[in-house]
């Protein structure tokens, strides 16, 4: 065999090994895609189960109200209390047995407001307490909230808006969480809406059950 047919065999081969590797790359590319896909759907069957409740708003706005109803006139609720599911990422306010009003939260990760704490997220049946305020900042966290509510250790413990930051601008990368996921520091987040309505009409001294 001379050398220009060893030659074109040799480039023969090459063409032949660069466009099997082509075919692997694509169909790699492929499967990495159908994976991406797959992942985006189960995420979005998630969000969709997780939002069955016809009167909840949804797409949840970390701003408005989160059912599309009025609120309840908190004065004639007979028998009122408040309890949290932690699992689904909600409080309901209840009157007697009746669930009257349903709220999207963010809870569940630390217990007293430090992001080293390791200790778990207080359980359990607590009492609103009296201090509370329109706005604070912790240099601690690095974060702040609107419409304060204590609920365990005299302010350790809080009911407030998604986070803010020290001149009370909101953090649009945690509000998104709202409803979806875990996150805080040791307080219970509500939508903006949601946190005023809590500060003005929920008295202390109201029962408060978290599971």
């Amino acid at each position: 065999m001379n050398k220009k047919k060893i030659f074109a065999w040799a480039v023969a081969l090459v063409l032949v090994c660069i466009a099997a590797g082509s075919v692997v790359y694509v169909r790699h590319a492929e499967k990495e895609n159908q994976v991406k896909i797959a992942k985006q759907a189960k995420k979005e069957a998630t969000l969709k189960k997780k939002s069955t409740d016809p009167e909840m708003r949804y797409p949840i706005n970390w701003r408005k109200s989160s059912e599309k109803k009025d609120y309840p006139d908190a004065k004639f609720l007979p028998k009122m209390w408040v309890k949290v599911s932690l699992k689904r990422q909600r409080m309901y306010i209840m009157s007697g047995k009746k669930t009257v009003y349903k709220m999207y939260i963010s809870a569940g990760t630390n217990a007293e407001g430090y992001s080293n704490n390791k200790k778990k997220f207080p359980k359990g049946t607590f009492k609103v307490e009296s201090k509370r305020g329109a706005f604070f900042y912790s240099p601690t966290i690095n974060e702040g909230a609107k419409y304060w509510v204590s609920w365990k250790g005299d302010g350790k413990n809080m009911i407030h808006t998604v986070p803010t930051d020290e001149k009370g601008k909101y953090r649009t990368d945690q509000a998104q969480n709202l409803g979806q996921k875990e996150d805080t520091n040791g307080s219970i987040r509500l939508s903006v809406k949601d946190a005023k309505w809590f500060y003005e009409n929920i008295a202390a001294g109201t029962k408060l059950v978290i599971e």
